[in-house]
């Protein structure tokens, strides 16, 4: 595989990585120095303005004890001797030991130290005033001072000298840091400088460049080439996004539009599924829906006028209610008044709404399909598994109808004589009043409305017009207090002029 040519690194590069190396290196150097100052400053503070304290009470205390040798005697003479020897028995080896570390400092405090206590051993103790007098008489303590006294000015001058010393290197080690400090802040300005200029080369230019490619209308174009290789992935994916979010946008449009047409959409469809047209001569027929969700029922009815001169009347039900049945309803109706418009044959038209359920839904419809034939006074019904209509004669008896075939369902393939047509007389003064389980079997806090009091009502009256009666069902189902909302209810009278 060919070795690809390395490009050579941009000045910018280069000042960037001297920067951070003067940065880094600025640090590194700086913390060195300052914990080499903070050591210097304890090694002051800790050792040497200690060591110079302790000197400066030990020579106090020889003093002392000097001038309580050369006194006159008394009492007073021999307290001062006592304190300044006790003085110096603390304070001489306190001396030594904060002076071990500097070998002069150390052979200096052991010299003053091992003077001073010959000299004290000089002098006597027996008789503390006959000891200062013969002390002060002999000149022992004279002879030995100036010894004492030279050492102690030796250890002085040393200790002074280290002062010295240290404090000069305390100060260089102080300017050091703030050099340091000062390399430090200066390598991290240009640093920053640098890299706000790369970040702003590398990476927020070809960001504003995507930016503009995202409210770009044309064709996708590159990147700079000085962007990385993942900023021109993120191009592509930003180019794709834009194609995304544009399909997106047209979609939501569509959807807004479409939840804007819903209510039409929705109103429409209830309007199919009620709708009743008109009657043909000689018939008057009123008809209700009331859905039990919204404005789509599973329940359907019509009347339509064939060209035969007679009148058809058509309700169904199917399985379930809301949407998913409502439109299947739609379907089924328009199946059959299609049918019924061609052939005025009840039966071919079941078998077409039958052509119409789906076989991959488990869903079912009854219906009844009544002709009313005014010039010969017969009424024709063919009923597919619904509730029996009733057919309220002019005396005021109730009479049923009953079904002359099985629901329509998927499974149940249509046969010859699967459905049939029936007739009875049907006169003026009768009544017929088709409805649909929603009524019947609807139930209220006393139980089920029932078949029984519709019958009952239709019987209290005999005059009552179709929708004199429709109108008197709605009323005693509300007096019963029946739950609407349990299904779909659907009522549909009719009568001859």
């Amino acid at each position: 595989m060919p070795l690809r040519p390395v490009a050579p690194p941009s000045l910018s590069a280069v000042a960037l990585s001297v920067s951070a190396l003067v940065a880094g290196a600025a640090a590194v150097g700086g913390y060195l120095v300052n914990e080499r100052h903070e050591s210097t400053v304890r090694h002051l503070e800790d050792r040497i303005r200690p060591a110079q304290a302790a000197l400066a009470q030990a020579r106090t205390a020889v003093g002392d004890a000097r001038s309580a040798c050369l006194a006159d005697g008394g009492a007073q003479a021999a307290a001062l001797h006592a304190d300044a020897r006790g003085r110096l028995a603390g304070r001489l080896p306190e001396l030594r030991e904060l002076s071990d570390w500097h070998p002069r400092l150390a052979a200096a405090a052991r010299e003053l130290d091992l003077t001073t206590t010959r000299w004290l051993d000089t002098l006597p103790t027996a008789d503390r005033d006959a000891a200062l007098e013969s002390c002060a008489a002999s000149g022992t303590a004279a002879e030995g001072y100036p010894a004492v006294r030279g050492h102690a000015d030796r250890l002085t001058a040393l200790l002074a000298a280290e002062a010295h010393t240290t404090t000069a290197d305390a100060d260089r080690e102080s300017r050091a840091v703030l050099f340091y400090l000062l390399a430090l802040c200066g390598g991290l300005v240009v640093l920053a400088g640098l890299t706000a200029r790369q970040i702003t080369r590398r990476l927020l230019a070809p960001l504003a460049g995507i930016e503009r490619r995202m409210r770009h209308d044309g064709a996708p174009r590159a990147v700079d080439a000085r962007a990385p290789v993942a900023l021109n992935r993120l191009a592509q994916a930003a180019d794709t996004l834009r194609t995304r979010l544009r399909a997106a946008q047209w979609q939501a449009r569509r959807d807004h539009q479409a939840l804007e047409q819903n209510g039409r959409c929705v109103q429409g469809l209830g309007a199919i599924l009620a709708s009743r047209h008109r009657a043909g001569p000689g018939v008057r027929a009123h008809g209700e829906l009331v859905a039990a969700e919204g404005l789509l029922a599973g329940d359907y009815l019509g009347v339509l006028a064939l060209p035969d001169g007679t009148t058809a009347l058509l309700l169904g039900d199917v399985s379930g209610h809301g949407v998913d049945a409502a439109l299947l309803a739609v379907q089924l109706k328009c199946a059959l008044r299609g049918s019924l418009r061609t052939a005025a044959d009840p039966v071919a038209a079941v078998r077409a709404a039958w052509h119409t359920l789906d076989p991959d839904e488990d869903r079912f419809t009854t219906l009844v399909l009544v002709r009313l034939d005014p010039r010969t006074g017969r009424l024709g019904w063919l009923n597919a598994g619904h509730e029996r209509p009733f057919l309220r004669r002019a005396d005021g008896t109730v009479e049923r109808l009953e079904p002359t075939g099985p629901l329509l369902h998927p499974l149940i393939e249509p046969e010859p004589g699967t459905w049939t047509e029936r007739h009875t007389a049907f006169h003026p003064g009768d009544l017929l009043l088709l409805c649909t389980d929603g009524l019947t079997e609807g139930r209220g806090p006393a139980g089920e409305f029932g078949e029984p009091r519709v019958a009952d009502l239709l019987a209290a009256h005999p005059g009552a017009a179709p929708a004199g009666a429709v109108r008197a069902l709605h009323a005693e189902a509300g007096r019963f207090g029946l739950d609407w909302g349990r299904d779909d209810v659907t009522v549909l009278a009719a009568a001859l002029d």
